[in-house]
This record gives structure tokens, C-alpha cells and sequence, in this order.
């Protein structure tokens, strides 16, 4: 008798192997973008000469203006070094209540500034101790 040939699966003619793989982590690629350029420059804008910070500062400066033009100024107690301007400006920075209240806030900036600036340029800032005229405890430095 005659041998039966074995159907397997190498011998068929249209037989393919099934290849079973684990599927491959997704990977999202990102394209660059290129850096947009900001409002700057100008009058307006966020760096521009009257941008909204910057003009609360000059609101600030103005308010401690009409404070020392009222003689509200002169009623209050002074600290060493940084005189009645800068005590303005740390009473200005205790009400903003850590920059929530910004016209407070903007008027504590500006006095610092104030005070710094005097403090400066002549030596004594206005209620500083001593006299206006001679330059004062800060000399020692």
C-alpha cells in the first residue's frame, strides 16, 4: 500500500504563517512652533511706556503725593532709615494684604521707590532723623 502524504502546513501551496506581535507604545511626536513675539514696544502693550503696571505706579506716587501735600505725612510716626515716605510705604504693604489689594500695593511700591530715591540723592529721606539740612546718621556708612 502506498503512503498517505501529511497535509502540513509548509506544504500547502497558498499557506502563510501567522505572526502574532505585541503592539508598539504610541508615540505622539510634537512639532516645533516657533516663539510668538509679545505686544512689547510702544505706549500700550505689557512693556510699553504706559502699560498698566507701570501706570499703577504713578497712581501710587501721586496718591503719596496728595498724603504729603495733606499733611497726613506729617502726623505719622517715622521709622529710622526709611523716614515717613518709607513708612507709607510699609503701611501700604501691610493693607494690600499681600498684592490683593492692588491700589495699596502700587502705593507701597511707589513710596519705597520714593524713599530710596531721597535717601540717595540727598542723604536723608523726609522725617529721617536729624535735620534736613545736614546729612544725617546714614554719613557713617
Amino acid at each position: 500500500m502506498a503512503k498517505k502524504k501529511s497535509h502540513s502546513l509548509s506544504l500547502r501551496p497558498n499557506a502563510r504563517p501567522i505572526i502574532i506581535r505585541t503592539p508598539a507604545p504610541i508615540v505622539k511626536v510634537h512639532k516645533k512652533r516657533h516663539a510668538r513675539r509679545g505686544g512689547g514696544g510702544g505706549f500700550g502693550g505689557a512693556r510699553g511706556l504706559m502699560s498698566r503696571e507701570r501706570m499703577g505706579i504713578v497712581l501710587g506716587a501721586f496718591v503719596v503725593g496728595l498724603l504729603e501735600k495733606q499733611g497726613i505725612m506729617a502726623s505719622l510716626p517715622t521709622l529710622p532709615l526709611i523716614g515717613r515716605t518709607g513708612t507709607i510705604g510699609v503701611g501700604a504693604y501691610l493693607l494690600s494684604d499681600g498684592g490683593k489689594n492692588r491700589l495699596a500695593d502700587e502705593v507701597c511700591t511707589a513710596a519705597l521707590v520714593l524713599a530710596a530715591h531721597e535717601l540717595s540723592s540727598t542723604g536723608h529721606v523726609v522725617g529721617g532723623e536729624g535735620d534736613p539740612g545736614e546729612v544725617g546718621y546714614v554719613a557713617g556708612w
